[in-house]
């Protein structure tokens, strides 16, 4: 078993150096495959390739804490193993296992390799009475390369903690699930995570969690939210190692934000050895895909680290003239300034051609349109987005360790969309329609800072982190729409002018900051409280530039050191199993006044969950039941007992007496249970109503009951066949099945009952280098919505039966 309790501190997150220079990668891809093709496996590079090691004289678990930062070694060893032994000065050149075996000198330790991970003990150890296991080398929270649905780690707040550290619900989908399962978007991904819905339209879905909208992180950096507008779409799940999803509030992370919970997106990082990664796909609906990845050293000893993905795709959709044609290249470079520290360059391009489609109208009758129905202009619309990043890591020692990162990111929209503003007549198949542009430019600066490590105190071992981020969100949009009466919607996508010249122009700029600090106290050997806070500033501003520039108007929809607390307790049962309780707040500022012209408070949601966490089979599978009940209070409603705000003899008056209240319980299995067979299923029950509103009627029914169904069950089953099932003649081979289902969803206008849909895969790996996978979605071809609307828009039908076979190559 991992310890738990000090894994976070040993994780000094080590960088595989391999004495491999970038320039002779061409070459080492051209042989690769050259061998591949012939049927040949590559030789592997020498994983005992001499490199420059220096280590000071120190105890020796410090000094294979330098060994793993150097070096492409992990080690994995009992925590009494190396106590009070101290390691002899090493300066040189020489091979990875040389200098392990000199630190080891008279030491009495052995020690054995498989691949880069060393396992230490003494020859009278029993491995099976291990009560904790310290771990040295590379984070164990990267999933790339594990083979596993069971993340050991997560990285959302802050510092690596593994999933019982933390008292709240935590899932991850790693890489290899998105890989088994084909996935390339975002969305299709956390569809299948626990308790997660996603809405609106497609590539640029908002996802729900427990009743309420959730917020983004990028590799642990909370991004600044609330544009109006198209959204910005999701990258594409190339450049992710992993989606990390914590539910329930997070201000102790977000800040300012709603109260469903927090999405941490943490890109791939280069690796310390050469890798090559290509895929080819062809799917339904002329669905063209390719994608390449590279990574490893670029130069001789290591140091200097690089990656790059590039992704094309080309594809139609289920609907008439359904179009999109994402495009992205993502590449970063870390170099080593010493062997502590490291500093890191990310950048972004990506871009995206397709056509808006704000979803399908009702007919008068109160019938929807058929599946293969297309409202819109078959203009093409754009999102063009830049990104540049530059992150820093220094390792001070005993496991303390600062972290910096920075990015700037830029996105233009320039879109063309249409919309009905009247069910559409059945006699007639007209329509009273509304069609024009919009030009966005969204802009994204984000910082965020923290130190972390261990400290001493009552002679126990304890360990906190202390930072600050920043976040300016700037929003520039202007737009011109024209009616269009009497319209043939479903068969007329000429809206003649679409191009008249812009006629407004406005710019919002949201800005947040904050001080955050956690620390997880060590109270016994089974004991665990985790207590934190945030300290933020949120304020918003506007102006018209366009006709003519307006001064600067300040929202009232403000927050000054406004604090969020986080309290929560795990206690050990034993090795596998916790139990936990925790506490958590987070508030949404609002720009609404009472009668007396004061602005209302902020919006806050807190939450009480419990819950217990078990990781069984050597950390291979992981299990998680909890229960929670979350309240948002202080919503806004209307004052039905005064009128004459807002500057207007009639205008209306609000209070913040609102109240919603979510509770429900949910249970998640995630791993291998046995060898060759891996699974991830959860199952969650969601409750949530309005408890408290001006409006007397809509008490105590179902708040955002179009996005939340009240039972959600998610399962992925996959089988690899051993070289011996069925004496061999599967060798290679494996099939998967895919369930998700829901109950009911619904609107003033609209009904979409409960439902499942089932997807299937078969892929075969005739050996490491090649794969190839079928992936088979909505199998028995459902019919049903997939986003529930109104009356005239937003009704999208879920994608028919689809197929997409991909091969890949790997080096």
């Amino acid at each position: 078993m991992i310890d738990r309790k000090n894994s976070a501190a040993r994780l000094a997150g080590s960088h595989k150096h391999l004495a491999v220079p970038f320039s002779a990668t061409l070459r080492h891809v051209t042989v690769a495959v050259s061998l591949a093709v012939f049927g040949v496996a590559p030789q592997a590079y020498a994983q005992t390739a001499a490199t420059q090691i220096h280590i000071q004289q120190q105890s020796l678990s410090d000094a294979l804490l330098q060994l793993g930062q150097q070096t492409s070694l992990q080690f994995i060893y009992a925590s009494d193993l190396v106590r009070g032994y101290t390691a002899q000065p090493i300066n040189g050149t020489m091979s990875p296992e040389e200098a392990l075996r000199r630190l080891l000198a008279g030491t009495g330790i052995e020690y054995s390799r498989e691949g880069n991970t060393i396992n230490l003990w003494r020859p009278t150890d029993s491995t099976t009475q291990l009560k904790s296991i310290t771990v040295t080398g590379r984070s164990l929270a990267t999933t790339e390369d594990t083979g596993s649905y069971a993340a050991r780690d997560v990285t959302i707040g802050k510092s690596a903690q593994s999933l019982r550290e933390i008292p709240q619900s935590v899932s991850v989908m790693t890489r290899t699930q998105m890989d088994d399962q084909g996935f390339t978007r975002v969305a299709d991904a956390l569809n299948y995570v626990t308790g997660i819905r996603s809405s609106s339209y497609s590539d640029t879905e908002l996802f729900t969690s427990r009743g309420f909208n959730t917020n983004i992180q990028y590799d642990g950096v909370p991004t600044q939210q609330g544009a109006l507008g198209p959204g910005v779409p999701h990258q594409d799940l190339a450049i992710y190692d992993r989606l990390e999803v914590l539910r329930g509030p997070t201000g102790l992370l977000t800040g300012s934000g709603e109260p469903g919970g927090s999405i941490n997106m943490v890109r791939k990082r280069p690796t310390d050895e050469f890798r090559l990664e290509g895929a080819v796909g062809v799917g339904s609906w002329d669905n063209y895909r390719a994608e390449a990845d590279i990574s490893g050293p670029m130069n001789e000893n290591g140091t200097l680290r690089g990656r790059l993905v590039g992704v094309y795709q080309d594809k139609s959709q289920y609907y008439t003239y359904g179009k999109n044609n994402p495009q992205l290249l993502y590449g970063v470079l870390e170099y080593d300034l010493g062997q502590n520290t490291t500093v890191g360059i990310t950048g972004l391009y990506s871009k995206m051609n397709f056509r808006v489609f704000n979803g399908l109208p009702l007919y008068d009758d109160g019938s929807l349109p058929g599946y293969d129905t297309f409202l819109g202009t078959t203009k093409l619309s754009g999102h063009e987005t830049f990104e540049l990043g530059a992150d820093l890591k220094h390792r001070f020692g005993e496991g303390w360790e600062f972290k910096a990162n920075y990015s700037h990111k830029e996105n233009n929209y320039k879109g063309y969309s249409a919309m009905a503003l009247t069910p559409v007549s059945v006699e007639t198949g007209l329509t009273s329609g509304w069609a024009g542009r919009i030009n966005n430019t969204f802009t994204w600066d984000q910082l965020d800072a923290n130190v972390t490590g261990p400290f001493q105190l009552l002679g126990r071992e304890h360990f906190v982190t202390v930072g600050y981020n920043w976040a300016r969100y700037d929003t520039t949009s202007s737009s011109r729409f024209s009616a269009f009466p009497d319209w043939d919607a479903f068969n007329d996508f000429d809206y003649g002018a679409l191009d008249l010249p812009l006629l407004n122009k406005s710019q919002d700029i949201t800005t947040q900051s904050g001080l955050y600090a956690s620390t997880r106290l060590s109270l016994t050997d089974n004991l665990t409280a985790v207590v934190g806070g945030r300290w933020s500033n949120y304020d918003l501003k506007s102006r018209d530039l366009k006709p003519t520039t307006s001064p600067w108007q300040k929202s009232d929809a403000k927050a000054d050191n406004k604090f969020t607390p986080f309290a929560g307790l795990v206690f050990d049962v034993n090795e596998q199993i916790s139990v936990y309780g925790s506490y958590a707040e987070t508030f949404v500022p609002q720009s609404d006044s009472d009668y007396s012209g004061k602005t209302l408070e902020p919006r806050k949601g807190w939450q009480m969950e419990a819950g217990v966490k078990g990781e069984f089979l050597d950390g291979r599978l992981n299990t998680s039941l909890a229960v929670y009940r979350l309240r948002d209070t202080n919503r806004a409603v209307v004052d039905t007992d005064h009128i004459g705000c807002g500057n207007s003899p009639t205008g209306t008056c609000y209070r913040g007496s609102g109240l919603v209240q979510s509770q429900g319980w949910e249970f998640e299995i995630v791993g291998s249970p046995l060898a060759g067979w891996d699974l991830g299923a959860g199952y969650t029950y969601t409750d949530v109503r309005v408890r408290e509103d001006s409006d007397h009627e809509v008490e105590g029914q179902r708040f955002n009951s179009n996005l939340i169904p009240k039972h959600l069950f998610r399962m992925w089953t996959q089988y690899k066949f051993a070289p011996d099932d069925f004496g061999g003649s599967l060798r290679g081979w494996s099939v998967g099945a895919g369930v998700q289902s829901q109950s009911n969803l619904y609107t003033n206008s609209v009904y979409q009952g409960g439902y499942t849909t089932v997807s299937a895969k078969l892929g075969y790996q005739p050996n490491k280098h090649w794969e190839a996978l079928l992936v088979i979605n909505n199998l028995f071809d459902k019919r049903y919505l997939e986003s529930v609307g109104h009356g005239t828009f937003l009704n999208l039908y879920g994608a028919p039966r689809n197929a997409m076979l991909t091969v890949k190559y790997r080096y």
